[in-house]
Formats: C-alpha cells, sequence, structure tokens
C-alpha cells in the first residue's frame, strides 16, 4: 500500500465567508446517535482513551480493542447468543 502525504500552506487559508456560515449553522445543531455512532458510556470512553495514548492513534480498531480487552469480546458474544 502506497503512503500519501498532504501538505498544508503554512499559514493555511483563512476561511470564506461562505465556510464561516456553514460552521456558524451546525454550532446550533445537536448531536444526532444512531446506530453505526451509538454514544459511549464512561467505561468505554476510558478504555478509548487508554488504547489512544497507548499506541498514539486517534482510531481505536476493532483488532486494537480486541488486543487490549478481549473480555469485552466473550461478554458481547454471549449476550448476542442469548
Amino acid at each position: 500500500m502506497a503512503t500519501v502525504f498532504y501538505f498544508l500552506p503554512d499559514p493555511p487559508p483563512p476561511l470564506t465567508e461562505e465556510e464561516k456560515a456553514e460552521l456558524a449553522a451546525l454550532k446550533d445543531r445537536p448531536i444526532v446517535f444512531d446506530e453505526d455512532c451509538m454514544p459511549l458510556s464512561e467505561e468505554c470512553e476510558r478504555k478509548n482513551d487508554y488504547i489512544m495514548r497507548k499506541y498514539n492513534t486517534r482510531r481505536v480498531t476493532k483488532e486494537l480493542w480486541l488486543k487490549e480487552f478481549p473480555e469485552d469480546f466473550q461478554k458481547y458474544k454471549a449476550e448476542a447468543a442469548g
């Protein structure tokens, strides 16, 4: 797999009026959770923070979670089986 590097101008260009208006409109919108993006419990947030710090990443994958907390998968597997 190839690595792609993106270089941004330094400093980045100022926001356009359209971009500023879009950001202002988004400030008043509530966060809407669904089955693809559910709110996390405090325990899950702590575990996410732990994984992100340990692996120096911003994206917690299923593989990293399984590596650090395999007991969680056993618990969810048992709940799904009924």
